[in-house]
């Protein structure tokens, strides 16, 4: 599935670096978008909690991109996809 199908539907998504955490450390998300041109440290601390909580991650598109595909008129260093409730 593409960043923007998965990232455009505001009830899957969380946007920003704070709340990816959080959703991340509670094991919330399917999936991460990382931002390549984000700060080291950012991309660092967000590619070692989603390996350690099993979550797929993308860190091919850039903070402008991830903006769009949410559907956010700034650019975001992050988003995540939610898991979906059953």
């Amino acid at each position: 599935m593409n960043s923007s199908r998965e990232l455009s539907d505001p009830e899957r998504r969380v946007v920003g670096l704070k709340q990816v955490l959080r959703h991340a450390r509670q094991r919330e998300l399917v999936k991460v978008y990382i931002a390549k041109d984000a700060d080291e440290d950012i991309v660092e601390k967000l590619v070692r909690v989603c390996e350690e909580g099993g979550i797929a991650y993308d860190a091919t598109l850039t903070m402008h991109q991830i903006g769009i595909a949410s559907g956010i008129e700034v650019g975001s260093a992050c988003a995540g996809v939610l898991k979906t409730k059953k």
